[in-house]
Formats: C-alpha cells, structure tokens, sequence
C-alpha cells in the first residue's frame, strides 16, 4: 500500500507541474486544494525537503489569486484550511506571514462576514505572531529600546483582542462549559493517576476548539511579553484584561465559569493545564471535530512543552492521545503532523514568571 501510495504520488506532482509553470491563469486558485493535499502527505514524513516546496508554491499561488478570490466556496473553506497551515509554518520558522496583512484577514469574509468564525478572529491574531517572534529573534542579537518598546506595543495589541474575544466568547457562550465528576460521565477515562476528578464538558466540540486555540494564542503573547518586559508583565496583562472588558461591554464577573478568563493567570502554566483539560474533552468528543486539526495539535503541542518538567502532566497528555488510534504514539514523532515535532520546534520564550 505504501509503495502503490508513493507511486500515485508521484504521479500527482507530475500532473502539477505544466500547471504550476503559468500560475498567472484564472484557474490558479483550484490548484490550491490539490497542493494541499500534495502538503499534507510530505507533513507525515521526518524529512521536510518536499513540504517546503509544496510550501513555496502554495505561497506563490495565493499571492497570484489575492484575497478576494476567497470570497466564495468552495474557495473560501480551502483558503481558511490554507491559512491555519502557513501560520503554523510560519511560527515555526519565525518568519513574518504575508497573512498578517489586514486585507487577507478581511476581504475573504467580506461578502458574508457572518461566515467568519471565531475560529477565523484567533487566526487573525495568531497570524501576527510569526512576524513578532522575527523581531524578537532580531533584538536578541543586537537590543535596540525602540525596536523593543514598538514591539512591546504591538503585543500589547494583540493581546487586547484577544481578550476581547475572550469576553465576547463568554457573553455569547454563556453556561456553555461546565465540569462533571468522573464518576458522573459515562465516556470519561477513569484511573488511578488521574489528575482532576472531573473533567471539563462544552455545549460543542467547537466551544472546546476556540477555547484551546485561545489559550494557545494567549501563551504565545504572554511569553513574549515576559520576555519584552518581565517586571511590568501582570500589570500589562491586567489593564489588557480591564480594556478589552470594557471595550467588549462585559464585566469580569459575567458569569460562574470553570474556565480562565482574561487577567486570571500570569504565567503560561494556568492555560497549558486549561488545554490539557479541554483536549481530554476533544479526545474523548473526536468524532464531533469539523475543524483543522492543525488548531487542535497546535494547543496541546504547547502545553506539552510548557509542562515538559510535570512527569504526571506528561504522562495524562500521553494516555489521551493514546485514546485516539489516529493519533497513538503521534506525541514522540518527527513529522508535523506529531505532536513531538510541534513541542520541539515551538519553544515558546523562556520565562520564570
């Protein structure tokens, strides 16, 4: 099967290229989907010589269509799979993302904005993320206080929004979360290493989705944040949480959650045990996931890293994934559809919060 697999394979790329050599046509866009694909199956290698190809000519093929050739479907769910894949690339090379620019993040949906999901709103800010850690690269080879404090500034931004969805996620989602004792929920995985006696059950799997990729997002603000500026850090994170309530019409006391809401946690440690939490959920949910799977191996890559030092922490993360036959044994592999790839590659700014 593997052989027959790599014989069709190659084929596929062959049939690619006469099209790939004249990517000003108006069909360009329909060879989005098929590189895609031609991605997806080099991510399950160790060796990334043939995804940086695929890389570069999705890349070249956006380019050539402009946002809004996404505007429509099926076109517009092929560039929002797409997007979640670059962004991801790119924060692993620190590379600043084309994606970050505001037409890519508003001209897709701009025909039908109620089409833009929450989902797509943390992408938004994510995708700001790789350029950030670019410049972060940079001032660590040569400070420079006004390079650092107009980064600073626009992490401080970032985070602003994001806490701003948080608070628009909780008005609109209210007593959508909730824990249950283990005892209670029939599907739970009952042992004796079992960290919490309850576990945290959504409404949807896509609440639990938006919530992991927040925090997520959250922990890559935060940890630079620390590194830009350690001292002053609770106090940012604090008015970033007391702006974007106001801002957002809500209050920190919306309502009784199980979840964190924005300025409830300084460190990185509070939302990585929040991802582990809600992926137990996914895990145990999976047949209900519509998402990109990126989205959800991206979370709890993160907080695999985040608690690398927590022995009973790695060994629940180990046991869910082990849950899903798909995914059994994925947390040790090389490739970039493993979630050892991800915690390895995406180390997050060391910090001593």
């Amino acid at each position: 099967m593997k052989i027959n697999g790599s014989i069709l394979y190659g084929k596929a790329v062959r049939s690619l290229i006469p099209e790939l050599s004249n990517p000003m046509k108006t069909a360009a866009a329909a060879l989005i989907v098929p590189i895609m694909i031609l991605l997806i199956h080099e991510s399950l290698l160790a060796d990334s010589t043939g995804s940086a190809s695929h890389v570069r000519g999705l890349i070249q093929l956006m380019m050539v269509c402009g946002p809004a050739m996404f505007q429509k479907e099926p076109l517009r769910s092929a560039f929002e799979s797409c997007r979640a894949m670059l962004i991801t690339i790119d924060i692993i090379s620190k590379k600043r993302c084309f994606l970050d620019e505001e037409n890519w993040q508003s001209v897709p949906w701009a025909i039908e904005p109620n089409s833009k999901s929450p989902q797509n709103y943390l992408a938004d800010i994510l995708g700001t993320v790789p350029g950030m850690l670019e410049d972060d690269a940079a001032l660590s080879l040569q400070d420079d206080s006004m390079a650092r404090a107009t980064l600073l500034d626009r992490v401080e931004h970032q985070l602003v929004k994001l806490f701003q969805w948080r608070w628009k996620w909780e008005k609109l989602n209210r007593f959508s979360a909730w824990e249950e004792l283990v005892s209670s929920n029939p599907s739970a995985v009952p042992g004796q290493d079992r960290i919490f006696n309850s576990i945290l059950c959504f409404s949807a799997f896509e609440q639990a989705t938006e919530i992991v990729l927040y925090n997520a997002v959250q922990m890559w603000l935060v940890g630079l944040l620390w590194r830009l500026a350690q001292s002053e850090s609770p106090t940012i994170i604090s008015s970033a949480a007391r702006i974007a309530a106001t801002q957002a019409g809500t209050f920190e006391e919306t309502n009784v959650t199980p979840l964190l809401l924005p300025g409830m946690s300084f460190s990185l440690r509070e939302p990585a045990i929040e991802i582990c939490r809600v992926f137990e959920y996914q895990c145990l949910n999976a047949q209900h996931n519509r998402g990109s799977a990126l989205f959800c191996l991206l979370p709890i890559g993160l907080a695999y890293g985040v608690l690398e030092r927590e022995s009973r922490y790695q060994d629940w993360i180990r046991s869910m994934l082990d849950l899903l036959p798909v995914m059994k044994g994925y947390v040790l592999g090389q490739n970039v559809m493993g979630v050892g790839f991800y915690y390895r590659s995406w180390r997050l700014p060391e910090i001593t919060p």
